[in-house]
């Protein structure tokens, strides 16, 4: 964490067969620890209190109800998203008290509260309902980086029990505005895995990039017949694409292409829902050289290790994966690059 009180803008272009496409909704890693397990107690459009300028916002808990310390999420740790600047803090509300309503003393609902600016300049994350004292290391004008430690999960603010709520907007007080998370499509009352580490930077199957990105260029490309998919678990973003390999011959291949925005050595990692049908030899290549296989059957870890390179800003990359093996659904979801 810095001290910074100046905002650096930081712009994605995106494309997709080499044609300029509208931004999907933007992708942002959840604040947990890696590896951590969260509930998602309301998702985007929950009946509860999800409705208005909360539409998409999120809760998360531990699966528990019970309102007091004894909740196995109060307390719990939380880490920042993106990398961006402090706009707003609130420490001021004590934990388990005046939380039947939203007024002034509870900060209108929001309890104790946090909001980061994305150094790209475009949006802005609200985390509310943070424990009393867990952020007072941090001041307005204090810039983060993504995975750096910013609180904990408390019960304050208009709730009825230990969790945390988080949204994106426009401005710093704006409304909700439409997200996934990079660790994939998320409703109600389902579990989610966190996949957040330090300076990580993604590519969905749709070219999308996740916020604070280190990629100044980005797009996909893909050759054959690929089919998009929704549903099943592991998979980044809201969907992914499959090939089922015909022959020998099948030259089908998907790329994710790319120009990093800071020169330096960079972990990759390569994302996909795991099914007992997938390709066990599906072959990875950067800019047309084999790098390494994978075997798509396997769900565990989210992230699939792939290689160590280092990138130039001023190079242009291509990333691609081709079916290893007749007969069987080769993935493409996300590439991750984690900055060393």
């Amino acid at each position: 964490m810095k001290r910074h009180g100046v905002t650096i803008g930081v712009f994605l272009t995106v494309f997709v067969f080499g044609e300029l496409t509208a931004q999907a909704d933007p992708l942002m890693f959840l604040p947990f620890r890696y590896g951590e397990l969260w509930y998602c107690t309301q998702g985007q459009g929950g009946s509860f209190s999800h409705q208005g300028n909360q539409y998409y916002g999120f809760d998360f808990n531990k699966g528990s109800w019970v309102n007091s310390t004894s909740n196995p999420a109060y307390g719990g740790n939380l880490y920042a998203p993106v990398s961006g600047e402090i706009v707003e803090v609130r420490d001021g509300v004590k934990d388990f008290s005046n939380n039947s309503s939203s007024n002034v003393s509870n900060n209108y609902g929001w309890g104790n509260t946090i909001v980061i600016q994305d150094k790209g300049g475009s949006y802005y994350v609200r985390l509310a309902h943070m424990k009393y004292g867990s952020t007072h290391h941090l001041e307005v004008g204090d810039v983060v980086e993504q995975g750096d430690y910013i609180g904990k999960v408390g019960q304050t603010g208009y709730s009825t029990s230990p969790h945390l709520h988080i949204q994106i907007m426009r401005s710093s007080m704006g409304k909700s505005e439409p997200f996934t998370f990079a660790e994939g499509k998320l409703y109600s009352y389902e579990w989610i895995r966190s996949s957040l580490i330090r300076n990580a930077s993604m590519i969905d199957n749709n070219g999308e990039g996740s916020l604070s990105h280190d990629f100044s260029w980005a797009y996909t490309q893909r050759y054959g017949a690929w089919y998009l998919r929704t549903g099943g678990q592991d998979y980044a973003g809201k969907n992914y694409y499959r090939h089922k390999k015909t022959s020998y011959y099948d030259s089908a291949f998907f790329a994710w292409r790319f120009r990093v925005k800071k020169s330096g050595w960079y972990v990759v990692y390569m994302t996909y829902p795991s099914y007992y049908n997938n390709d066990t030899h599906a072959r990875y290549y950067l800019n047309g050289k084999y790098l390494r296989t994978l075997d798509q059957t396997k769900s565990s870890p989210f992230l699939h290790y792939l290689t160590v390179k280092y990138f130039s800003s001023s190079s242009y990359y291509r990333l691609m994966v081709k079916g290893g093996t007749t007969n069987k659904y080769v993935v493409a979801d996300a590439a991750v690059l984690r900055k060393l």
